[in-house]
């Protein structure tokens, strides 16, 4: 493999995610064009940027999805930035329990289907390869996960007590939880609300959920992983796997996450458009022929009357895509301008959105609230930049204290992870979630 290749596999996996959160940024500036097409906003638009009046915890306990090529510890970060340019590690959970309310953020993989990253936030067992991982191995240990956080949560008197509930079993058939997802995190906690079912209680995963939060959900894929496939021509192999991407991923999985993990292209098919609207059969040619169903139309958000769920989705886009802080966002940007819209340099405001299952307005309606946020500015004349895709998890943001990404006056903007997801679990629990 030519070292050219191995670098242009890094700075593709690099920009998926958005992973390159430090102030080194490269490109230049040029006009915004966003200027010149006005967003189609959900109905709702909000600013989070200051603390809730009078934060509230949540009634039941919350679950942190993380998002693709990330782990627990570098997602969810808070606002302060630490020496190694990271924010800190679990800043977001950390500031929730210090409101009171109770918060589990399990690790996945980085790079999983939506149908593993799904089982592995159900349930992970300690171990090194994806079977162990996910409890496939001799005599499993589980040690992460929604099923975990169960028994935890079950085994506190207090806990309990809080819900009138009498044992631990009573606890295990009733207890719910708030999920509140990212990026992929959002269509892996779909598949575990959908198709799994609670082995503590037997009954429907989904009878076990009071919210899900999609914070800039992949609920319809992206434009961003379609070039990717196209290229690395990955649908010249079966079923769109890179044996290329396969090894880059290896590599970073296990170095980061010491997870054998040798099938890590997956995630780029499942977070495709075909994938997760037209078919999961990436063999398939709609055109000529009758293809399995897609991601959407398998796992739908459960709608049940007895077992009601409060579905919400949050969008956002880059307005100013010059800003110094987004130049390493214009890359992906444009290709998903081009093909999909506004988005936030990874994600399509559509897909964020996901008012409908299907490519459009096709598949029917799903049952989502859908909501825009933003960033706040004390100037109307120098209007905030917006957010970008890991605004919600660790990337620089204009408005985030004392923050310049290149020397740039941010003193107009204000922003806030901690305010952010402060004022959702607030509002969760003012409806009595």
């Amino acid at each position: 493999m030519s070292p050219h290749l191995l670098i242009l596999i890094t700075l593709l996996t690099i920009s998926l995610a958005g992973c390159n959160d430090g102030s080194e940024n490269s490109g230049t500036q040029d006009n915004n064009p966003v200027s010149e097409r006005a967003a189609n906003l959900p109905t709702e638009a909000k600013n989070f940027s200051q603390p809730p009046s009078e934060p509230v915890a949540t009634k039941w306990p919350i679950i942190l999805s993380h998002a693709w090529s990330r782990t627990a510890d570098t997602a969810f970060q808070g606002d302060t930035k630490q020496a190694g340019a990271e924010y800190d590690a679990f800043g977001v959970k950390n500031a929730l329990e210090a409101d009171g309310a109770v918060v589990y953020q399990p690790n996945k993989v980085k790079y999983g289907s939506h149908e593993e990253r799904g089982m592995l936030l159900y349930k992970r067992c300690v171990g090194t390869t994806m079977a162990e991982r996910l409890c496939q191995g001799e005599s499993p240990k589980v040690e992460d996960g929604l099923y975990a956080a169960s028994i935890d949560y079950c085994s506190s008197p207090i806990n309990r007590q809080k819900h009138d509930f009498s044992s631990e079993d009573e606890c295990h058939q009733k207890l719910k939880f708030n999920i509140i997802c990212h990026s992929q995190g959002c269509p892996d906690s779909r598949y575990m609300i959908s198709a799994l079912t609670n082995e503590l209680s037997g009954r429907p995963m989904y009878q076990h959920i009071a919210s899900w939060t999609s914070l800039l959900g992949a609920n319809k894929g992206t434009a961003q992983a379609d070039f990717i496939l196209e290229a690395f021509a990955a649908c010249l192999s079966d079923q769109c796997r890179s044996p290329l991407l396969n090894l880059a991923f290896a590599v970073d999985e296990f170095s980061s996450n010491k997870v054998l993990n040798t099938e890590g292209s997956k995630s780029v098919v499942a977070l495709s458009t075909k994938y997760m609207t037209v078919s999961t059969d990436m063999n398939c040619d709609p055109s000529k022929q009758t293809c399995a169903p897609s991601f959407n139309q398998l796992y739908k958000l459960p709608v049940d009357p007895e077992h009601p769920v409060y579905y919400q989705t949050f969008t956002t886009s880059i307005k100013d895509i010059s800003h110094p802080c987004y130049l390493k966002d214009q890359f992906f940007w444009r290709i998903i301008y081009e093909r999909e819209g506004e988005n936030d340099g990874n994600i399509s405001m559509e897909s964020q959105a996901f008012e409908f299952y299907g490519p459009g307005n096709t598949g029917g309606r799903t049952p989502v609230k859908a909501r825009y946020i933003y960033g706040d500015t004390a100037n109307s004349e120098h209007p905030h930049p917006g957010l970008n895709h890991m605004s919600l998890s660790s990337s620089d943001v204009p408005g985030l204290p004392g923050l310049s990404c290149m020397g740039e006056d941010n003193t107009d903007f204000a922003f806030s992870r901690i305010n952010f997801y402060r004022n959702v679990v607030t509002e969760l629990a003012d409806i009595g979630l």
